[in-house]
């Protein structure tokens, strides 16, 4: 009996452990990336946005955009989709977000000062990625995870792009 209560406690403590990422539901708001080696960032004040009806088996929707804009076509947005979330865990992409029923999917592109898509990028066929849902919160109504993935050209200059490093913590 005494073996099993040790090993309930150390359990629970175990709960409370950091994730190996380092990231916590606490802390301001951001998305990070590497595209093709560059840095991408975006924070508090940004549009990060995420959505979920609370249901098991929904969509779930991650995405961020610069709240200002720059006057050339060098806005860079991410958007990722989980078309059946069934709670933390990873998930794999490897389609396109224009499809219904919706499947799991990442999309990278620019766009110009009139919020109009000069380039887009996204999963499907050779290119894949993953994202990992760390948690939800829905009580704060936030979540934290990672992701990465390869897209190809779908709208714009042709070629493809690398999104590495990828992570998030994101608010209602």
């Amino acid at each position: 009996m005494r073996a099993l209560r040790v090993v309930a406690i150390a359990s629970i403590v175990c709960l409370a452990c950091s994730d190996p990422t380092g990231l916590t539901l606490e802390g301001p708001p951001f998305m990070r990336a590497r595209i093709d080696g560059r840095p991408f960032s975006l924070q508090e004040g940004d549009v990060l946005s995420w959505g979920w009806s609370g249901t098991l088996g929904a969509f779930l929707s991650v995405h961020g955009l610069p709240a200002t804009l720059a006057p050339d076509s060098s806005n860079e947005f991410i958007y990722i989709q989980v078309g059946a979330y069934n709670g933390p865990g990873t998930y794999t992409l490897d389609g396109s977000r224009n499809v219904t029923p919706a499947v799991n999917a990442a999309n990278y592109g620019l766009f110009d000062a009139n919020v109009t898509t000069t380039h887009s990028f996204e999963t499907g066929g050779q290119y894949t990625g993953s994202i990992r849902i760390i948690a939800v919160d829905t009580t704060s109504g936030t979540i934290i995870g990672t992701f990465a993935f390869s897209a190809g050209a779908t709208f714009g200059p042709a070629g493809a792009v690398h999104i590495t490093e990828g992570s998030f913590r994101i608010r209602h």
